[in-house]
C-alpha cells in the first residue's frame, strides 16, 4: 500500500514538473537570446533577418527587442539593421513576411553574417508557439531551434490586433475558467466531525495539503494529516462518566487525491486514497462494581493498534482572500471509510487479539493556504 501511494505521489509531482510554462513576451525574447548566445561562438557575426507573424507591428517589436538583448549581452556581433533593410528592400522582402531558407542564406552571405536568425509565431489556441531558428550561412544547416510557449496577454494582443484585440482578450479572460489561475496550491487545514462507528466520538484532525492543477477542471494532490478521536460520552452507569480517563492517541494518514472542478470555477468534488495508521490507542477508566454490599474498585484498559486503507470523498469551495492568486480559504466536507487490520490488548498483553476492522469519519473542514 505504501509503495502504491508513493508511486501516485511521485507521478503527480512529475506531471507538475513537466508541464510547460507559458511565458510573457519579454521572458520569451530573453530566453531566445540566451539560446542564440549559447549556440554560437564568441563574437560570431549574426543577422536577425525576419520574424513571421500575423502583424508587422509584432514582428518589428520582436526583432528590435531580440537585437537589443543580444547587443546588451555583447557575446555575439549583430549586423546593423540598416544594412539588412537595404538588402531586404532590394530583394523585396519584409521583416514580418515569409522568407525561404534559401533566400535568407543568400542575404546572409551578402551581408557577411556567420549565422542568420529567423522566427515564427503560431497560434495554438490557448497560447502562441514562439520559435527562433539559427541557420549556419556556410553550411545551410539549421543549428538550433528555440521554442517557447508565449502567453496570450494584453501586450501580445495589442501588438497583434490593436486596442480592439485587447478588449476582446479581456472579455475572454473574464469568461474563462478561473480554477487554474494558479497551478500550485499549498494549505494547512483543520477538520472536525464524528466517528461513524462510535457516534459519541468527536474526530479532530490537522494536516497539510499540496495540489497541482492539470487543467482548469482536474487536479492531483497529496494530503498529510493527524487525526485525534476525542470521546464525548461513555456507554455505562452514570457514575462511570466522571471517572473516565481516555488517552486516545492519534491517527496518522497520507492520501493521494484527485479533484474535479465541473464548471472550471471554485466548486470541486474529489476522492482521496491513502494509508491509515492509528498508532497506539489507550483507553483507561476507573469504575466501581457493587456486589454483596461491597464496592469494588476496578481499573480497566485497552490498547489497540491498527493499519489500513482509507477512502475519502470530499467536496468544497476555494475562496480567494483579495485578488485571484495568493492567499485563499477552503471550506468543505469529508467522509472517510477505513478498512484494515488491528491488534487489541485487553488488560494483559497475553490476551492480545488480531482481526480486521472497518470504521469511518465524517467531518467538516476549513483550510487556509497560498496559491502560486
Amino acid at each position: 500500500m505504501k509503495k502504491l501511494l508513493l508511486v501516485l505521489v511521485i507521478t503527480m509531482l512529475m506531471v507538475g514538473a513537466v508541464s510547460a510554462q507559458q511565458l510573457e513576451l519579454k521572458e520569451v525574447i530573453a530566453r531566445s537570446a540566451r539560446g542564440i548566445e549559447g549556440e554560437l561562438p564568441q563574437k560570431a557575426k549574426v543577422a536577425v533577418l525576419n520574424f513571421e507573424s500575423p502583424a508587422k507591428e509584432f514582428s518589428e517589436y520582436v526583432i528590435e527587442e531580440l537585437i537589443s538583448e543580444l547587443l546588451e549581452a555583447g557575446k555575439v556581433t549583430v549586423v546593423d539593421r540598416k544594412n539588412i533593410t537595404a538588402v531586404l528592400n532590394e530583394m523585396k522582402f519584409q521583416y514580418s513576411g515569409y522568407v525561404s531558407d534559401e533566400s535568407m542564406i543568400s542575404i546572409g552571405k551578402m551581408i557577411g553574417a556567420h549565422s542568420i536568425i529567423s522566427g515564427t509565431l503560431t497560434d495554438m489556441d490557448t497560447y502562441y508557439r514562439f520559435r527562433i531558428r539559427i541557420i549556419n550561412v556556410e553550411t545551410a544547416v539549421i543549428q538550433r531551434q528555440i521554442t517557447s510557449e508565449l502567453k496570450k496577454d494584453k501586450q501580445v494582443a495589442y501588438l497583434i490586433g490593436g486596442a480592439q484585440a485587447v478588449r476582446e482578450a479581456e472579455r475572454k479572460e473574464k469568461s474563462k475558467p478561473t480554477s487554474n489561475v494558479r497551478n500550485n496550491w499549498v494549505s494547512a487545514e483543520v477538520t472536525g466531525g464524528y466517528n461513524l462507528q462510535h457516534g459519541e466520538d468527536f474526530a479532530l484532525s490537522v494536516g497539510v495539503r499540496y495540489e497541482r492543477m492539470l487543467n482548469p477542471y482536474v487536479s492531483l494532490g497529496v494530503n498529510f494529516y493527524n487525526l485525534i478521536s476525542i470521546p464525548l460520552g461513555f456507554d455505562g452507569r452514570e457514575e462511570y462518566k466522571k471517572n473516565i480517563s481516555f488517552d486516545k492517541g492519534s491517527i496518522f494518514g497520507i492520501d493521494a487525491s484527485i479533484r474535479f472542478y465541473p464548471t472550471g470555477k471554485k466548486f470541486f468534488f474529489g476522492i482521496e486514497l491513502g494509508h491509515y495508521d492509528n498508532g497506539n490507542i489507550l483507553h483507561s477508566y476507573d469504575s466501581y462494581s457493587y456486589s454483596s454490599g461491597v464496592y469494588e474498585h476496578i481499573v480497566s484498559f485497552c490498547v489497540l493498534h491498527g493499519t489500513g486503507f482509507a477512502i475519502t470523498g470530499e467536496l468544497g469551495f476555494k475562496i480567494d482572500i483579495g485578488k485571484e492568486g495568493g492567499l485563499f480559504i477552503e471550506p468543505g466536507f469529508l467522509g472517510t471509510f477505513i478498512i484494515g487490520n488491528e491488534t487489541v490488548i485487553q488488560g494483559d498483553p497475553k490476551w492480545a487479539d488480531a482481526g480486521t476492522f472497518m470504521n469511518g469519519y465524517w467531518r467538516g473542514y476549513l483550510s487556509i493556504g497560498y496559491a502560486f
